[in-house]
């Protein structure tokens, strides 16, 4: 993230218009709650869950839906909020303009959407910031992917569920990220489509470093029924999990979505990555 960035982020607390909420007792009350913010000229909304209880400085996970979804639905599918009040987490579900992200382009208006949401979440709860993570489904996966070439040292790692991507960040470092897709995706395709690479060659890209360049296949490190796992890891900032979904389609592993493996639990995946990788 260049000066300029980080000057706005700085400021974005004080151009949002954001309260500074005080908490009884030091003790942090459970909710997802609906909350707002003006970023860029733009009124946005996100959903906030923060655990019951919660004192110490917490991992903040923000999760995107897919093209045409919102907030609430994605807190539903990946059931982030119920794994957030066991494991003292926070979520936040962000809401995309007309229910998508601008996630190619010159525009970096939701790049700023998320830093203030975060900026905001800091003043509502202790959150560590060496433990901030980003995911999400399809579009919300692609949004993931454009904040981890353009904020890579903000987040600590990364999640990616049936999406597609257009390249590897040029620019070291590269955060870890674990991806999620089916090999029957009719919408985002595993061979990849057009602009958009091949799910794996994506993988083994993003893991490669300086002289190293990971082979085709990963070390397996799942294997049930129609999910297979496999990582890649030239250098520690580098590594990637991919888990391929043999004749699934668009859907998060482990939901109740269409499609949808019922081999492996993505969400609990994905947390256990993330807490495997704080920012160091």
């Amino acid at each position: 993230m260049g000066l300029e960035m980080s000057r706005w982020l700085k400021s974005a607390a004080f151009a949002a218009g954001i309260v500074v909420a005080v908490l009884q007792g030091g003790a942090v009350v459970a909710a997802t709650t609906v909350e707002s913010l003006t970023v860029a000229g733009e009124s946005r909304s996100y959903r906030l869950h923060i655990p019951e209880g919660a004192r110490d400085p917490m991992a903040l996970v923000i999760s995107f839906h897919g093209l045409h979804g919102n907030a609430a639905q994605i807190e539903k599918s990946s059931g982030f909020s119920a794994l957030a009040d066991q494991e003292k987490f926070i979520v936040v579900y962000p809401d995309g303009i007309d229910k998508k992200w601008r996630f190619a382009g010159r525009t970096d208006a939701d790049v700023k959407f998320t830093l203030a949401i975060i900026e905001a979440v800091a003043a509502k709860a202790p959150v560590d910031r060496h433990r901030i993570y980003a995911d999400g489904m399809s579009n919300g996966a692609m949004m993931s992917w454009r904040l981890a070439c353009d904020a890579p040292d903000v987040f600590a790692a990364f999640g990616f569920v049936s999406g597609a991507y257009l390249e590897v960040c040029n620019s070291p470092p590269r955060a870890p990220v674990i991806m999620f897709h089916g090999t029957e995706d009719k919408i985002l395709a595993y061979d990849g489509r057009g602009r958009f690479m091949a799910v794996r060659d994506f993988a083994v890209r993003w893991a490669a470093g300086p002289g190293c360049n990971p082979g085709e296949k990963g070390e397996v490190i799942y294997r049930n029924g129609d999910a297979t796992g496999e990582r890649w890891r030239c250098q520690t900032d580098h590594e990637v999990d991919l888990y391929t979904l043999q004749g699934k389609g668009h859907s998060w592993p482990g939901s109740k979505m269409r499609a949808s493996s019922k081999d492996m639990d993505a969400t609990a995946a994905m947390w256990a990555f993330f807490k495997a990788h704080p920012q160091l």
